[in-house]
């Protein structure tokens, strides 16, 4: 068999789970990097700059009269309100995608929350934006809805099958999540074990032109400093140990969600850029993390006890 006869007869049935829950995950990371720049309390108002540029432009631009006027009499008047809904929804958008949970929902509302988005940021002044940008989000979300991107690499798919197999994706959860303390140690062995200055597990690079720094590929994905790094280590640990001992996972869920609360309530982090500067970055991405770990490893738990739950025929 030659290989263009190899290509027709391959099963592309295979791969069509594994290719959609990627594309889950990838348009959830897409959510994560862009949580740093929504930063409380303010959101960009005091400076005029991050979230509240583009709300701001859209009030002058936008290209429907009714939603100019949504943003200028609703929106800027109540901007705080407004910025901490961003950040919540964002945040809970990229958790559910990252995790697989109520997967087609969150696509859907993930489409909705990416309309509005276009409408603002499209006609901001500088107009460096690519507006097929904001029609492919979209469309990847509606795509997302109407497939089954939760059935596999996703606590949807894991909820599906029976109890015994959640034993091998505590397992799987828990390697991942070594891995990303692992790295996270990396990155942040140069920053203070406790502090609040945390170095960046993502990219943000670029050149230099006139003596500053033009960034040009940034992913930034999470931030650490080595009590970070060593916490989820640590519970990724107790996800792999859960495998044999399923209350384990109940544990690794409380350390992750309690890691989650204290970095959404902390908001912020002073972030050690590879240039010297410090900027100030909001906590969403951690939070967002931690909490789909929490979030899989609760599901996780309660679906491998109930194969020891006594049913109603005993």
């Amino acid at each position: 068999m030659n290989w263009l006869q190899r290509v027709r007869t391959f099963d592309t049935d295979r791969l069509q789970a594994p290719t959609l829950g990627s594309v889950r995950i990838l348009v959830g990371l897409m959510w994560l990097a862009n949580l740093h720049w929504k930063v409380p309390p303010n959101f960009g108002e005091d400076t005029g700059g991050g979230l509240y540029k583009y709300v701001a432009a859209g009030a002058d631009n936008a290209p429907f009269a009714p939603y100019r006027w949504l943003l200028r009499d609703v929106i800027l008047p109540n901007y705080t309100a407004f910025g901490w809904f961003t950040l919540v929804s964002e945040l809970v958008v990229a958790l559910l995608l990252l995790a697989g949970f109520k997967s087609r929902l969150t696509a859907l509302a993930g489409a909705a929350l990416s309309l509005p988005i276009f409408l603002s940021v499209i006609y901001y002044p500088r107009a460096d934006e690519w507006s097929w940008a904001y029609f492919l989000m979209i469309g990847a979300h509606l795509a997302l809805a109407v497939t089954p991107s939760g059935s596999a690499l996703a606590v949807d798919g894991v909820l599906a099958r029976p109890a015994h197999r959640v034993r091998r994706s505590l397992t799987v959860l828990g390697g991942v999540t070594v891995a990303l303390g692992a790295l996270g140690w990396f990155v942040a062995r140069s920053a203070d074990f406790s502090g609040g200055s945390v170095r960046l597990l993502g990219s943000d690079a670029g050149f230099v032109r006139d003596d500053s720094v033009v960034r040009r590929w940034e992913m930034k994905f999470m931030w650490f400093n080595p009590l970070w790094a060593l916490l989820t280590l640590v519970l990724g640990v107790v996800l792999v140990l859960a495998a044999r001992k399923m209350l384990l996972a109940y544990v690794a869920a409380v350390g992750f969600a309690t890691m989650a609360l204290v970095a959404f309530f902390q908001q912020t982090y002073d972030y050690l850029r590879d240039d010297g500067q410090v900027q100030v970055v909001g906590t969403g991405s951690n939070v967002a993390v931690w909490g789909a770990i929490a979030l899989a490893a609760a599901l996780f738990a309660r679906h491998g006890m109930r194969q020891a739950a006594p049913t109603d025929d005993a």
